[in-house]
């Protein structure tokens, strides 16, 4: 369904104050998709599983904004933006997903995936950026900002059973334990790209201008990571005690979360940056002064390292 704020007319004090104000419409439909799917699933063993399924999916119904006049012979000359059911997208894909089992101890499967998102706008006020120039009306599709073509996902996981060793000697020790390994790999945000324009500022600072004509047309960095997790059950009378041991991100893994549109990575002292951000290199000077781009949020989480015990009785 429509958000809150597309339905009640300057619900938001930030678009109340704007000079485009947009106003809410009562008459907004919710989002429709219809999906076609095919599948194929066979099973080669009992211990081996693959899956292929193919995908169409049209979403319609996108909300977006738009110029409508005032119905009222006094106001004849006046018009207002609005929220409507204007845009639409469409998502194609196939993904393929293997599982495979070896006895009591070992359990593994890979999926993968490649799709792409095309539509006509990937934000309800595009129809505002474009009155306001800051945006050129696309008449093609163009790739959904959330379009991500490749996503790949493995998993391993090994279980030796209390009393059952894995290789015969050890029992009490090489015993009762589990290990999980998950490795997770997924292509980069969607982004524009800003480019040289071989101008310079005054201060020696190169501009850099928005790729007007190829929106959301660059993939930033992949993203990569390892988890690990190990449990060991060790039983001291009638109580079980777990040893539990987690790592997220093995490799500390720098994973882009905030794209700096030149580089198509996260930004680091020295790259190069839009005029509209505040460059460590070539300070601003004169209020309003932005923080620089170091926010820590422009990564995901880095290594990080868990250790647990869990007693049950």
């Amino acid at each position: 369904w429509p958000r809150p704020e597309y339905v009640y007319a300057k619900l938001s004090p930030t678009n109340a104050q704007s000079t485009f104000q947009r106003f809410g419409n009562p008459n907004l439909n919710p989002e429709t998709t219809v999906a076609y799917e095919l599948g194929l699933k066979t099973q080669f063993s009992m211990n081996d599983v693959l899956t292929v399924t193919a995908y169409y999916k049209d979403i319609f119904d996108y909300v977006s904004t738009r110029t409508a006049k005032v119905q009222s012979a006094r106001f004849t000359s006046q018009s207002f933006i609005t929220y409507a059911n204007l845009d639409y997208a469409r998502s194609r894909g196939i993904e393929i997903e293997y599982k495979k089992r070896i006895g009591k101890w070992f359990t593994g499967l890979f999926s993968f995936s490649y799709a792409t998102i095309t539509g006509k706008s990937s934000s309800a006020d595009q129809g505002v950026l474009i009155l306001r120039g800051e945006l050129d009306e696309d008449i093609k599709e163009i790739h959904m900002i959330w379009d991500r073509p490749i996503t790949t996902f493995a998993s391993l996981n090994f279980y030796v059973p209390k009393g059952e060793p894995l290789f015969g000697f050890g029992e009490g020790i090489l015993d009762d334990y589990n290990f999980y390994m998950r490795l997770f790999f997924e292509s980069g945000r969607r982004y524009t790209q800003y480019l040289f324009t071989g101008a310079y500022e005054t201060d020696g600072r190169p501009q850099y201008e928005y790729d007007r004509s190829n929106r959301n047309g660059s993939v930033g960095a992949d993203w990569l990571w390892l988890d690990l997790n190990f449990e060991k059950s060790f039983r001291v009378g009638k109580t079980t005690i777990t040893f539990i041991v987690e790592v997220n991100n093995l490799f500390d893994k720098k994973n882009t979360a905030i794209v700096n549109p030149t580089t198509g990575k996260a930004y680091e002292y020295g790259d190069p940056t839009p005029s509209t951000w505040n460059d460590p290199l070539y300070p601003d000077l004169q209020a309003p002064i932005s923080p620089y781009p170091y926010n820590p949020a422009r990564y995901l989480t880095r290594r990080n390292v868990r250790l647990g015990l869990s007693f049950r009785f």
